[in-house]
């Protein structure tokens, strides 16, 4: 059965807040990073399956400023989704078989088990179906200020028309000393692309071996955002110029920003908005 992406608040405030992004940065200070003695982490994934990008207006934006605005035109989007929902069901149905917080479930143990893997000593770790209820929130933000402090992950993930490339957004919020506001936060975004061919060629690879490529690529798109918020969060510098192919709603567009980490096959970088972005290093 299909199920597209309704009106979902806590992922309306992530769309907001990520075409926000010159304002929406804001590092952790190091006197804040040294108080920090563990994190609670809790990655909200509000979908129920894949959100399937309809082709945005104004996407010739992406080649002049910031790419986020054309990357959160998907929330113009969202009023196209029932449009497309036969050609989804048709083409697209047997991906909606993997869930992807049982895989971000599986990638926070295997971060777990390498405990320097993360800057921050993770004390525990959840994967939700939605934010806490306000009063829950508020309270776990209040409790920061004699235990862990709370790093809130707002996640959300796509497939780029055509099958092109597997996307996920993250908003970050940490708080911490009891203090009502953030004392970080941060935009990431990971791409990777899922090869050439017919749709059902990309399809038939993907879903192979009961799935095992797209669980893998789910499982990496969490383990590579928290490596580079890890970084953020740590005070990495940025460095020299890179480049990367990346794919906006089934174009493919080359991307510059400033590198902050060198991984194989993949570009690490924070783009002019300060959005951080990690990228297959591969020629669609």
């Amino acid at each position: 059965m299909l199920r597209l992406l309704s009106a979902l608040s806590v992922l309306s405030v992530l769309l907001l807040l990520t075409a926000c992004a010159p304002f929406f940065h804001r590092p952790l200070a190091s006197a804040d990073r040294a108080r920090v003695q563990s994190v609670d982490v809790r990655l909200v994934v509000a979908q129920e399956s894949f959100m399937f990008s309809a082709q945005a207006p104004g996407l010739s934006a992406a080649t002049g400023g910031g790419l986020i605005g054309a990357l959160i035109d998907s929330s113009v989007q969202q009023s196209r989704q029932k449009e497309m929902s036969a050609e989804v069901q048709a083409i697209v149905g047997p991906l909606l078989d993997y869930d992807y917080r049982d895989e971000a479930g599986l990638a926070f143990g295997e971060l777990l088990a390498e405990p320097t893997s993360f800057p921050l000593k993770i004390a525990s770790s959840q994967v939700l179906a939605a934010m806490p209820d306000k009063a829950v929130h508020e309270a776990r933000i209040a409790a920061t200020k004699t235990g862990p402090a709370y790093l809130v992950l707002l996640l959300q993930y796509a497939l780029e028309p055509g099958l092109g490339a597997f996307t996920t957004r993250t908003s970050a919020f940490l708080w911490q000393a009891g203090n009502s506001e953030p004392s970080y936060r941060s935009a990431t975004i990971f791409q990777t692309p899922l090869g050439g061919g017919a749709r059902a060629t990309v399809i038939r690879r993907l879903t192979a071996n009961d799935g095992q490529v797209l669980k893998a690529v789910m499982r990496d798109s969490v383990k590579q955002t928290l490596h580079v918020l890890g970084m953020d969060i740590a005070g990495a510098r940025s460095g020299g110029i890179r480049t990367a192919r990346f794919n906006v709603n089934g174009t493919w567009f080359t991307l510059a920003g400033q590198s902050f980490d060198e991984l194989p096959g993949r570009v690490v970088f924070r783009d002019q908005d300060n959005a951080m972005y990690t990228v297959r290093n591969v020629a669609p």
